[in-house]
């Protein structure tokens, strides 16, 4: 992740970790009104804020305000309720802290679906980074008590929903069928080489039919069988019915020789077709 510094004031933090490890991720919140993760950090830049935390995320930006290798203050204090499991545990030393902002609305705090999207994307981040399991992502409710982030001990399913998510499969984006790439590659066309344009889809090129033209290829569409035509400069477009002295002389190869209406259609598409047709059809005769 793309996350910019900006230092908090070192009298609000521990230079270090004293040994420790980081074990925990601890998720907060500001407890303020449309506050931004920049003003945050600004704020920590003064000396004697006697509090801080690694990370502040908003809507649409994370910044980082403490090294995660020096210990914030942010998850310390006195005990505020008898909820504190992790009391001793997870301190200060062996934890990140990360600060969400948040709003007011209606009167109650409240943490914005595009802010909660941001806090995965970064704590998932620094759980891979760290090797840290979904189990030591906690609030700093599981420590001290303290009622943070207010909205998820207010609502135990925000919280259960969170961190599910840090654990749910990456859903990769289903693949468009137009998907594709134009691209000009040389072509050999009857023994010559030409530039033609290349759809690239699925490791497949695919020639556009449009390109075959400078090869002298007749590009159309058959209007009897309701396709695309594609005919070799030596050919002509077929055309099914004939005139009727083409017709006999088609009739005639066929008796004589039997050949199957492939075949004729085959003779037929080249230039001088109907003239060999009805050549072959005269000698028959005979």
């Amino acid at each position: 992740m793309n996350i910019p510094f900006v230092p908090t004031d070192p009298s609000n933090y521990y230079s270090g970790r004293g040994g420790n490890s980081i074990k925990y991720i601890v998720m907060h919140y500001t407890a303020n009104d449309g506050d931004t993760d920049e003003g945050n950090a600004h704020y920590f830049q003064g000396a004697g804020r006697r509090a801080s935390a690694h990370y502040f995320v908003d809507e649409d930006s994370v910044t980082q305000s403490v090294r995660d290798n020096d210990a914030a203050w942010h998850c310390g204090g006195a005990l505020e309720s008898s909820h504190h499991p992790l009391r001793g545990i997870c301190m200060n030393r062996n934890s990140l802290g990360v600060e969400m902002c948040s709003d007011i609305v209606s009167g109650k705090y409240t943490i914005t679906p595009q802010t909660v999207d941001r806090a995965v994307e970064l704590v998932k981040y620094l759980m891979a980074k760290y090797g840290i399991d979904v189990d030591h992502v906690v609030r700093h409710y599981d420590v001290t008590g303290k009622l943070c982030p207010e909205p998820w001990v207010r609502d135990e399913s925000l919280w259960r929903k969170f961190k599910a998510r840090l654990t749910a499969p990456v859903e990769l984006e289903p693949k468009k069928e137009d998907d594709e790439v134009v691209e000009k590659k040389k072509v050999l066309l009857n023994g010559k080489t030409y530039e033609c344009e290349c759809i690239c889809k699925d490791e497949t090129n695919y020639i556009k039919m449009r390109s075959l033209k400078q090869a002298g290829f007749t590009v159309s569409y058959d209007a009897v069988r309701k396709l695309p035509a594609i005919t070799a400069p030596q050919c002509r477009t077929f055309v099914p019915d004939g005139t009727p002295d083409v017709q006999a002389a088609i009739d005639t190869v066929q008796e004589v020789v039997g050949l199957e209406e492939q075949t004729i259609e085959y003779l037929l598409r080249y230039q001088y077709g109907e003239q060999l047709v009805k050549k072959l059809a005269k000698a028959m005769e005979k």
